[in-house]
């Protein structure tokens, strides 16, 4: 607010000078007040603790608005994943073999159900369990669950149950270390150091105030897991409370290498009963429809052991059958066919092949019901749908797509190359535009070497910023003047102020230097998000990139077109508008170069150009969430299940027409 009233006050002023206000002055006494301004509301100044280590108040709050944030996200995501009735289905399970010897548990405490998975949990010793299981068992779904449930009485004091993904995790890292980058990544807001102090995401982590609820031990690769089982180990005593979920094959080699995860409890997920599934089959369909499920449960209490009995004992397979049999125009019976499905391969097969279509109803199709399906922001073709899938299923890493990598899934070199580039040219045309216009449009030679010098070195300092050094030093925590607003803004606009001002005259070096200070101080207070407790969004993180970017285009834009209409007089408009477009587009470089917007963007551009991913990407993520072929974890999209990704990878050869992907992602 006092970036845009500094702004409007400069703007009368010039407006005003025929009326009898010497603009020196006024610029002079604006710049003043703009000084005064940013010094009252400057943590720095005000010797606040701002680069402090975090307080306890500081802690319990962080993890107060932590809280709210992770329970808002999982109770949508389970949602989404229809885990709660009708369709939740009563999981259940037992102890395994794979009990440590030291576990002081009594057997009757390692079985249970859905239903009291939290009071369970909190009975046993140590609070640290492993939840095993086969592919689509649940073990996901049940992880989620129990955090939404531990965050239901939440305290500030408590210990804050985070979903976490093994798959993007390298053993080599320090699980504490990757755990606190997972943090601040998903949450941004934990950066704010004014209302969080310093190292707040650290200090959650060291001071054991996260519970890592880590899924999905067997989507670390091979070669490592013993490397993980022992990372583990090393990082979570073995009084800190814990949950790790895996498939039984994966957990089990590690174990018979460095023995199992200590102080834990190890439970199986047992298959869906038949009873279980005919209720959820029957309640999460209307009357009419419901009857079409009866010959399929009468075959399955017929033959309990038949394939397709086997199939429909998975919670991902159920629903997929219930995903791709909603429309009560089609008939589950058809799965009775032995000849089509002599096996549970062949069913499963068929139902993963038919999710794409089954989400998304195609437009051709007259006869096509969507009123079973959630609402969408549009209708998108199945064919392209499942194009565009199989690109992201072939070359998600870590079945992992945060927005803001998504250049990544382009080759690492010639695109960021593309984007320098381009950034390089606007602000060559830029500062081309502006010296020609300090030299009246009469040396364009002049205008043309200063502004080819400034796009190169424009060029370089974008190449070197998106680099993995720059960053990781640009991602750093800065400590006293480095962090302040009036320190910063004040020396930027000086600089250019004073070679404004020694070139062209005291009042266009005034207003140049006040709107790069304006821009300056603009950057840092936006770059710092403060919503807590709102659940991560890709969108809400573009937004405020957007709007940063569009500020400091403005303030740019009317500074340099101020500097101009004193240059040339307010009555030249041609003149005044072409300075207001060159300070826009260097301003708009100068915000862009290091917003992860501005390569989002590129990316998103090429891709949609080649028709790899469609160019409303983020529209068509979040639609896909709501339809369950993705998964929302963090700010991260990942597919629902690591089988739904593998048989779409397993399309990009095929005769569903999808691309290959390149050599080197």
């Amino acid at each position: 607010m006092a970036c845009v009233l500094i702004a409007v006050l400069a703007t009368i002023g010039l407006v005003w000078t025929d009326n009898g206000i010497n603009p020196t002055l006024w610029l002079s006494t604006v710049t003043a007040l703009f000084i005064v301004l940013i010094g009252v509301l400057d943590p720095w100044m005000r010797n606040s603790a701002s680069t402090d280590p975090s307080t306890p108040a500081q802690l319990a709050s962080a993890s107060t608005g932590l809280a709210q944030a992770v329970s808002a996200q999982l109770r949508a995501e389970s949602e989404v994943r229809e885990l709660s009735r009708p369709y939740q289905l009563p999981l259940t399970w037992s102890a395994t073999p794979l009990v440590p010897a030291d576990n002081p548990a009594a057997p009757d405490q390692l079985s249970g159900s859905v239903d009291a998975v939290v009071p369970w949990f909190r009975a046993l010793p140590g609070r640290r369990v492993v939840v095993l299981g086969p592919a689509g068992s649940g073990k996901s779904s049940l992880a989620l669950l129990l955090a939404l449930g531990l965050l239901e009485d939440f305290g500030p004091h408590d210990q804050l149950p985070v979903l976490l993904p093994l798959g993007s995790w390298n053993p080599r890292v320090d699980l504490r270390t990757w755990i606190t980058q997972r943090l601040r990544e998903d949450y941004p807001a934990l950066r704010n150091t004014e209302l969080y102090g310093s190292y707040a995401a650290e200090l959650l982590v060291d001071q054991r105030r996260v519970l890592p609820v880590l899924d999905a031990f067997d989507e670390i690769p091979a070669n490592l897991r013993v490397a993980a089982l022992q990372g583990i180990n090393k990082a979570v005593p073995p009084a800190t409370p814990l949950v790790l979920t895996s498939r039984p094959t994966a957990y089990g080699s590690a174990v018979s290498r460095v023995g199992p995860l200590r102080n834990a409890s190890v439970i199986e997920l047992d298959p869906v009963e038949q009873d279980a599934l005919a209720t959820v089959l029957r309640g999460s369909s209307t009357r009419v429809a419901a009857s079409r499920w009866e010959p399929l449960l009468l075959h399955l209490r017929h033959d309990p052991d038949g394939p397709l009995a086997e199939t429909l004992s998975s919670p991902l397979m159920v629903w997929l059958a219930r995903t791709r049999y909603a429309d009560v125009a089609t008939n589950p019976t058809e799965l009775l066919d032995p000849g089509r499905f002599p096996n549970r391969a062949s069913i499963e097969e068929f139902l993963l092949d038919g999710l794409v279509t089954a989400v998304f109803p195609s437009l051709a199709d007259e006869g096509a019901r969507t009123d079973h399906l959630p609402a969408t922001s549009d209708m998108w073709e199945p064919e392209q749908a499942r194009r565009w899938l199989v690109f992201l299923a072939t070359r998600m890493q870590h079945r992992e797509l945060p927005w803001w990598e998504l250049r990544r899934l382009v080759h690492r070199y010639w695109l960021t190359v593309l984007g320098a580039v381009s950034l390089g040219l606007m602000t060559a045309l830029s500062v081309g535009l502006m010296v020609a216009l300090v030299n009246r449009l009469t040396v364009l030679s002049t205008a043309t070497v200063t502004g080819s010098i400034a796009g190169t070195l424009a060029t370089a300092g974008t190449l070197f910023s998106t680099t993995s050094r720059g960053r990781a030093a640009s991602a750093s925590v800065r400590f006293g003047a480095a962090r302040s607003m009036l320190v910063v803004s004040l020396i930027s606009g000086t600089a250019v102020g004073l070679v404004f001002g020694a070139l062209f005259g005291a009042d266009p070096g005034l207003i140049s230097g006040l709107s790069v200070a304006i821009a300056t101080a603009l950057r840092f207070s936006l770059g710092s998000p403060v919503e807590l407790s709102r659940p991560p969004s890709a969108e809400a993180t573009m937004s405020r990139d957007r709007a940063l970017v569009g500020l400091v285009v403005l303030v740019f834009g009317i500074g340099v077109g101020s500097a101009a209409a004193l240059l040339f007089g307010a009555g030249r408009t041609g003149m005044v508008w072409l300075g207001f477009s060159a300070g826009a587009l260097l301003g708009f470089v100068l915000s862009a170069m290091s917003r992860n917007w501005w390569w989002f963007s590129v990316a998103r551009a090429w891709l949609a150009m080649r028709g790899r991913l469609p160019y409303r990407l983020l529209e068509f993520l979040e639609d896909a969430h709501q339809l369950g072929v993705l998964r929302q974890v963090g700010a991260r999209y990942q597919f629902r299940h690591a089988r739904v990704q593998e048989h779409l990878a397993q399309d990009s050869a095929d005769e569903h027409g999808a691309i290959k992907p390149d050599k080197k992602p």
